[in-house]
């Protein structure tokens, strides 16, 4: 019998993944891996498989990146995420590597780790306004725009001096500034989600009032996601070759066209479900995408297509 190690995490969609995982008659064993008995248990035992939906918190995902590497990569054990999946979730740095390296286009970056090259930066060369992020971080907390050189300087001084707080206090933002264009014509972004190379969904994420971003903004249109966004996205997902699940943010720019903000494998929780559900769901038949209502479970399916890419079910 395979044995599985099921973290208990805080989107609790574990609550569903265990007993759907027992249906197929694997042995799945609850770990709340921050107590030292848990944690001692998945060094020691024998393992066909760990899942972990480790979100963003600084605690958690340094926590999730060790073990996964060490799971997937030094033990050869299945892992959801995968680690190619899992290292540069929530690290736009990361991400923008990635993007540079498949040419899928984004805002225009600026990324200084020297503190001159950026005060130079934005006295002489940058276009205002201009949105500066943390690397890290979800739901726009860590994202404002800078309308001004003299603003501009004021951030850079401070993230190069003693730094700047984020969401996450103990996720210091220092020692680098990470800036993109302002994307001005947008009402919002999309979230779209792909499953594996055959199922797409997503929703529209409406700007908050009085603000230009739409992520943490929880005004959601269940707009018909349009052909040429359903295209741009399943091509970049069949660039990064994700086996099993990634969402994907995904916005115009300034000359109208597509562009990836980013991607994470973990996304949503168990409240955000309906979400998910009510979207608009397309599957992928010879290279068309076909709309489909919705009659079935999303993390069931989601649980047969892990399965699948591991070859564990047919």
């Amino acid at each position: 019998m395979k044995r599985i190690a099921l973290i208990k995490d805080l989107t609790d969609l574990w609550t569903i993944y265990k007993p759907e995982l027992e249906k197929y008659g694997y042995e799945v064993v609850l770990l709340e891996v921050f107590k030292k008995q848990d944690y001692d248990r998945l060094l020691n035992e024998k393992w066909d498989a760990l899942i972990w939906r480790a979100k963003h918190d600084p605690k958690i995902r340094t926590l999730a990146k060790r073990l996964l590497y060490f799971f997937d990569y030094e033990l050869k054990v299945k892992t959801f995420p995968s680690w190619n999946c899992y290292w540069h979730y929530d690290d736009k740095i990361a991400q923008s590597q990635i993007f540079i390296k498949y040419n899928i286009p984004g805002p225009n970056t600026y990324l200084f780790f020297d503190r001159n090259e950026a005060l130079d930066f934005v006295t002489n060369k940058a276009t205002y306004p201009i949105v500066y992020k943390s690397s890290s971080g979800a739901g726009s907390s860590n994202v404002e725009l800078l309308k001004n050189s003299f603003s501009a300087k004021l951030y850079v001084k401070k993230v190069f001096g003693k730094g700047k707080e984020t969401f996450f206090k103990e996720d210091l933002h220092r020692g680098y500034v990470y800036f993109q264009e302002y994307l001005k014509n947008n009402e919002g972004d999309y979230r779209i989600v792909c499953f594996g190379k055959e199922r797409i969904f997503g929703f529209f994420r409406a700007n908050r009032p009085n603000n230009k971003f739409a992520s943490g903004s929880g005004i959601i249109e269940y707009r018909t996601i349009p052909n040429d966004l359903l295209e741009f996205v399943y091509s970049v997902h069949g660039k990064l070759n994700f086996p099993t699940v990634m969402s994907y943010d995904i916005m115009k720019d300034n000359n109208n066209n597509w562009v990836m903000e980013e991607m994470s494998v973990i996304y949503g929780d168990l409240t955000s479900e309906e979400r998910y559900k009510q979207s608009h769901h397309y599957y992928v038949n010879d290279g068309q995408f076909i709309e489909s209502e919705v009659t079935d479970d999303i993390q069931r399916y989601f649980i047969s297509s892990l399965l699948k890419s591991w070859g564990w079910i047919g």
